[in-house]
């Protein structure tokens, strides 16, 4: 999966920390030899990282890795899957082919010193390279919770190609954190 950040957008809550929301460009590319089924209903993504540099994220030496853990108030209804694929929930890649998307994230941030990358766990300004992971299965309630159920799917489907239910991560997208930048409060 490749990585591009399109658009930045910031915003406060108090007079040292802020939130820079991301727009992001994901390009899924089946590098495999044979046919794979993605889900287009790509989510924002479940993990969010940045290093000072590529080598360094390859390292595993992330400046700014939260562990962040979601939860839902109410489930959403599960859509029915049949015997072939709906090509209005699904796209079947060929080999080389590609599926672009545009999914919303962020990191956070914090007013730092002149020389500062970090403060209490936050990105300060500066460049960075970010790397997310992206979850290819978006449906995680009832019926479709088990990853039996998951596992009947991609036999059923699997004349249509390997269905893509796993975690991906992205490689290194450059960014950066401006020294000034518009930044109201946050709604």
């Amino acid at each position: 999966m490749h990585t591009e950040v399109i658009a930045q957008s910031y915003c406060h809550v108090d007079d040292e920390s802020f939130s820079a929301f991301l727009d992001l460009r994901l390009r899924f590319t089946n590098i495999s030899d044979h046919a794979v089924i993605l889900s287009r209903r790509i989510e924002s993504p479940v993990i969010v990282r940045a290093a000072r540099d590529a080598q360094a994220g390859k390292d595993g030496d992330f400046l700014y890795s939260p562990d962040a853990h979601f939860y839902v108030a109410e489930l959403p209804n599960s859509p029915s899957f049949g015997d072939v694929p709906d090509s209005n929930l699904f796209v079947i890649l060929a080999a080389g082919k590609s599926f672009e998307t545009i999914v919303h994230s962020g990191v956070l941030g914090a007013k730092g010193g002149a020389n500062d990358t970090t403060v209490h766990g936050l990105l300060s300004k500066g460049s960075y390279v970010l790397q997310v992971g992206v979850s290819t299965w978006p449906y995680r309630w009832p019926y479709f919770n088990r990853e039996e159920d998951v596992h009947e799917l991609r036999k059923r489907w699997i004349r249509y190609g390997e269905l893509s239910n796993e975690l991906v991560f992205s490689d290194f997208a450059p960014f950066t954190l401006p020294e000034h930048f518009k930044n109201p409060r946050c709604h």
